[in-house]
């Protein structure tokens, strides 16, 4: 046996072993490794192979899912495609959707009318102020870190009135 044939039979065994993984195991592991493409790739194969079987409801699990593997590759169709299959995406989900497409008003939108509930909430707050920064709305996003009461500025809003002060 030569050296070529030797690297041929290695990989051919590294393939045997990971073909006997399950895809959703394998799927969630690239995830948590934040190695997306994989990811994505295994839990497509997840996808194929268990589409029929799985109920309605654990299919929106796995939908929900694959939504945030697409969010993470900054794939906006893809993110947009499987809004589709999703019945009923909560808040945090629509939120994802506007952000990885880059439609900052709709994210502007929705962290105003989300700080009528909560005014105090600085989360909410730095959330406001940088998709007023990525929609280049320089004008109101220093106005708003400006007239930010002191009780609500912490660290990440001082670091806004500075980022808006420097030249």
């Amino acid at each position: 046996m030569d050296g070529e044939d030797l690297g041929d039979t290695a990989v051919a065994n590294v393939e045997k072993i990971l073909s006997a993984m399950p895809a959703k195991l394998m799927g969630e592991r690239s995830f948590g490794c934040k190695s997306y493409a994989r990811a994505l790739f295994y839990w497509e194969q997840y996808i194929r192979r268990t589409r029929e079987t799985l109920k309605e409801q654990e299919m929106e699990q796995v939908y929900m899912k694959l939504q945030d593997i697409y969010a993470e590759i900054e794939e906006p169709d893809g993110l947009e495609g499987i809004s589709t299959k999703l019945h009923a995406m909560n808040k945090d989900q629509q939120l994802l959707e506007h952000k990885k497409a880059g439609r900052w008003y709709a994210v502007q939108s929705w962290y105003e009318h989300l700080l009528k509930d909560k005014p105090n909430d600085s989360k909410l707050q730095l959330e406001l102020l940088s998709a007023l920064k990525e929609s280049g709305q320089y004008g109101e996003f220093s106005m708003y870190a400006i007239v930010t009461p002191p009780a609500k500025i912490n660290f990440q809003t001082d670091f806004y009135n500075h980022w808006m002060a420097w030249p």
